[in-house]
């Protein structure tokens, strides 16, 4: 990220998850200059809590470049706050906000438009 090969991070499991902690401590220090951005949104499921009592919900950790905070808000919008079914317009928006070039995008949509075909059959 900082070496400006990847503008904006996006992490999700469920909380609280000692595990995931671990996972994002190497932003920390990053985040606490400056140099990075973080957002942690958490989403309490009430359903999750009574299947699974240690778990409150789910978490979604984005960090960005302070010049790209703007994608954070959009993968706010179209990814977590979406009010329409999961596309491929959707899933190319995602990745262009990750960073992902056309045909890197490209290829991944045709690889999951692949695997929905074989799982119909």
């Amino acid at each position: 990220m900082l070496e400006g090969r990847k503008p904006l991070a996006a992490f999700r499991d469920s909380y609280p998850s000692d595990w995931f902690d671990e996972l994002l401590e190497p932003f920390e220090p990053f985040v606490a200059t400056g140099q990075i951005l973080r957002r942690i949104i958490d989403t309490p499921m009430p359903d999750l809590k009574q299947r699974e009592p240690n778990l409150d919900g789910l978490r979604d950790v984005l960090f960005a470049l302070p010049e790209q905070e703007w994608r954070i808000d959009v993968y706010i919008k179209n990814n977590l706050n979406r009010t329409r079914d999961w596309d491929d317009d959707l899933e190319r928006l995602q990745g262009s906000l990750l960073g992902y070039e056309d045909w890197e995008n490209d290829w991944w949509i045709e690889q999951r438009s692949k695997g929905r075909l074989a799982n119909q059959k």
